[in-house]
């Protein structure tokens, strides 16, 4: 393939993903399917963010981390909004708490050192999303949420792989970096998997697993040829892509389980 065709293809990959991240943003989604997203936005941050110091597609990861920032914000206040119970509004504000000093240091210069501190820092967020997802979750627990949260996971594993890639790539020497990326891979393998065996998926949902089937393959593949500079584009495609059908598979979840 030719540079200029991949240039194209990045950037298609890139118009696809923002079309999509922006139009379910607008959509009407529930607290199941938001509190969900805020675990792939958090992730998706620092991805962004590695990207841009590794000098992999830098603009396109300029605009995926302010959208990025801007949407964790948005989801924030819709959470906040439709909070109905003390339970609710206690996790919120926990998660807003844990998100200051990862929103912050993400606007600060770009440098190895401070891409690892936000790492680390997404584990906080993570945790604060995870119990206030499980509260909805309890709150309102029926299988067309379970399965909203399964597939939302796909998009944050696939941005937390992706994560862990650009700063094992960028030369950061963390054991605990190195175990995330494969601990997330296997999550990822497990839940797609998972998704693949539902006997609710119709065809457009089993068409749009397929495609992530299909980027996960070449995912694995970049994985395998750790730090190689050219597989870093590869990551950074094959996991848009993934963020695509994902994306799509939870928006259908949420519209069959209304």
């Amino acid at each position: 393939m030719t540079l200029k065709m991949r240039r194209a293809m990045s950037a298609w990959f890139l118009g696809l993903a923002v079309a999509v991240l922006a139009g379910r943003a607008m959509a009407d989604q529930g607290p199941v399917g938001l509190a969900s997203q805020q675990r792939m936005l958090a992730q998706r941050v620092v991805k962004a963010y590695s990207q841009i110091g590794l000098n992999v597609l830098p603009t396109a990861a300029m605009n995926q981390l302010t959208s990025a920032l801007a949407g964790f914000d948005a989801n924030l206040g819709k959470l906040d909004h439709s909070a109905v119970d003390d339970g609710t509004q206690k996790a919120l504000s926990e998660l807003a708490l844990a998100w200051q000093p990862l929103k912050s240091g993400a606007l600060e210069p770009v440098s190895r050192d401070r891409a690892l501190s936000l790492s680390r820092q997404t584990d906080e967020v993570d945790l604060a999303a995870k119990r206030l997802l499980q509260h909805l979750q309890d709150r309102a627990d029926t299988p067309g949420n379970r399965l909203v949260t399964l597939a939302g996971r796909q998009s944050a594993l696939c941005q937390r792989i992706a994560k862990a890639y650009m700063l094992v790539s960028w030369g950061v020497e963390s054991a605990a970096v190195r175990e995330e990326l494969d601990a997330a891979a296997n999550e990822f393998s497990g839940g797609l998997e998972r998704l693949r065996a539902q006997r609710e998926n119709t065809d457009e949902i089993r068409r749009e697993l397929d495609e992530m089937a299909l980027q996960w393959e070449w995912l694995q593949t970049a994985i395998a040829a750790e730090g190689a500079t050219s597989y870093r584009l590869i990551v950074a495609e094959a996991t848009e892509s993934i963020l695509v059908a994902s994306e799509r598979v939870t928006r259908m979840y949420e519209q069959s389980s209304q």
